[in-house]
């Protein structure tokens, strides 16, 4: 079992603090912190829950922090400039969103959670003075985030310095002994030990920081934000066909960090790779299929795998396909443009995302492709047929 834990974890702070609170054999208490910023987590994220899975199915003590307050700062992490600020009604309803969906990895009956308003809206200025006092302006410099933004005269704004000491802190309220996340995070679980230490807190905390998956554009992390996501919650079909839009330069990676196929089958499948005798396509549909069997079922990886096969590979497009809508459903009149209407179709995906992908061909009407969404819808006959990219079909009526 500790093995397991072991496996795949890309840095370990100190590099031997894991083995040895392992080996004592006591129950550990276990942090992973979100802030809820965006409603949706995704595979990225995954990659960090099914460690936890590891350390529950160990019997270890699971706390998950719901940042409800510090989302309201924002973590600056990746940021080169200030993040906007949500309202507490946007942030309770997305966190609310994410406790469904750890349910999609962890077993939920048997993790603790906790948001971090409990504390810190108890919190006296006066206390919070004494909190941040444990920290210097030199240490928060060496985050490569405010350094990068100091150098090229960008803002920085104080309340962001205040955000890594902040989650630190929760560190100390529940008495982490291992704190996870991505290898992004290491700065900020690095704080909460330091927060620790300062407190006089014994054993502090072992830092574990999990690889990043990079998302379906093949160059950045994965980030509803950069929308290049496979969401945790997509529907079968959608999860299978963002998958097999991944470069095959990233089948390697999807396979070690995104699927439950056995060490073997993985040694398989990259000696298959290797040889240059299959098809990368194939291989990706294999990782496309279990993916979805994990957060759906078997019936519904094979249904999508036929429906990707109908729609993108033969281009056969059948009735049942494209999804109804009406104008005044959408929110649209004849006046709104072809924007308007891909926009309301497809809420996820940005106006500006939706120019590119038009320039690039991937929005047609009536089978054509159309590349000046500004052109009003009462230039087209209604009903009209709307594909946007390879597998979202419309049927749009007045």
């Amino acid at each position: 079992m500790t093995q397991d834990i072991l496996h795949g974890i890309d840095t370990i702070v100190p590099e031997n603090g894991l083995a040895k609170k392992l080996a004592h054999g006591k129950t550990l208490n276990i942090k992973l912190g979100f802030d809820p910023t965006a409603p949706d987590l995704h595979l990225g994220h995954a990659v960090v829950l099914r460690k936890l899975r590891d350390f529950q199915q160990a019997g270890h003590n699971i706390i998950v922090i719901i940042g409800d307050f510090t989302a309201r700062i924002g973590d600056p992490t990746g940021r080169n400039v200030t993040r906007p600020p949500l309202t507490t009604e946007q942030v309770m309803a997305n966190a609310d969103t994410y406790i469904a969906q750890l349910a999609k990895v962890l077993d939920i009956t048997k993790i603790q959670i906790r948001f971090n308003a409990e504390w810190f809206g108890k919190m006296g200025f006066d206390e919070v003075i004494k909190l941040v006092s444990n920290v210097t302006l030199g240490q928060m410099m060496q985050r490569h985030d405010f350094r990068t933004r100091y150098e090229e005269g960008r803002t920085i704004a104080l309340h962001e310095m205040l955000y890594p000491v902040l989650q630190g802190y929760d560190s100390v309220v529940i008495d982490a002994d291992i704190e996870i996340g991505g290898t992004d995070q290491l700065f900020n679980c690095m704080v909460g030990k330091m927060i620790q230490d300062a407190l006089g807190c014994k054993n502090s905390q072992v830092v574990v920081c999990m690889p990043l998956l990079r998302g379906t554009d093949g160059h950045e992390k994965m980030s509803k934000s950069k929308h290049n996501y496979i969401g945790l919650t997509e529907d079968a079909e959608n999860m299978f066909g963002k998958t097999m839009s991944i470069p095959d330069a990233l089948l390697i990676e999807y396979l070690e960090l995104a699927t439950s196929y056995s060490e073997t089958e993985k040694a398989n499948m990259k000696a298959e790779l290797d040889s240059g005798n299959c098809n990368p396509a194939e291989i990706k549909k294999m990782i496309a299929r279990n993916i979805v069997t994990i957060y759906h079922d078997a019936a519904a990886s094979e249904a999508a795998q036929l429906a990707f096969e109908r729609k993108v590979q033969k281009k056969a497009f059948s009735d049942v396909d494209y999804q109804p809508r009406a104008l005044a459903e959408l929110g649209l009149t004849p006046d709104s443009t072809l924007l308007d209407a891909c926009h309301a179709a497809l809420p996820e995906k940005s106006r500006s995302e939706l120019r590119r992908l038009a320039d690039g061909g991937g929005v047609k009407i009536n089978g054509e492709k159309v590349s000046d969404l500004n052109t009003a819808l009462t230039q087209t006959a209604m009903p009209f047929t709307l594909q946007i990219g390879k597998r979202d079909l419309f049927r749009i009526t007045a």
